[in-house]
């Protein structure tokens, strides 16, 4: 079952709805916890191809300040980088070869925001049809 069939029943596309709205207010680590992050995220990752991860991926970090991309960076090992297509290369890269990586980083709100974002910007194209 792909992100799209998953969204067709009515109970899970309204939760997804409601998470994607509490993504897009206010700062995007705020009213999500890092298990909802983290449950959202695993449950839409596994839905999509690498270039559908990287390209939700590169939108989630478009929102975040660059301060805050700089703060992920740091933790994903790639310096100082503020580049959002970077950390969406690198976070790609990280899902496949340490899958736990994102996971063992939740305690950072920079990264929450980021790995909420990557399910609310799948979610949103999806939605969006």
């Amino acid at each position: 079952m792909g992100l799209t069939d998953m969204l067709q029943d009515t109970g899970r596309r309204e939760q997804f709805e409601d998470f994607v709205q509490r993504y897009d207010k206010g700062q995007p680590w705020e009213g999500i916890s890092d298990d909802e992050a983290k449950q959202r995220h695993d449950e839409v990752a596994s839905q999509l191809d690498d270039n559908e991860y990287e390209q939700s991926a590169r939108e989630a970090y478009q929102q975040l300040p660059p301060e805050q991309r700089r703060e992920v960076g740091r933790s994903l090992q790639q310096g100082e980088t503020e580049d959002p297509t970077e950390l969406a290369r690198a976070t790609r890269q990280a899902r496949k070869e340490q899958p736990d990586l994102l996971n063992d980083l939740m305690g950072n709100p920079a990264l929450k925001g980021a790995v909420a974002g990557i399910a609310a910007q799948a979610a949103k194209r999806v939605l969006k049809r």
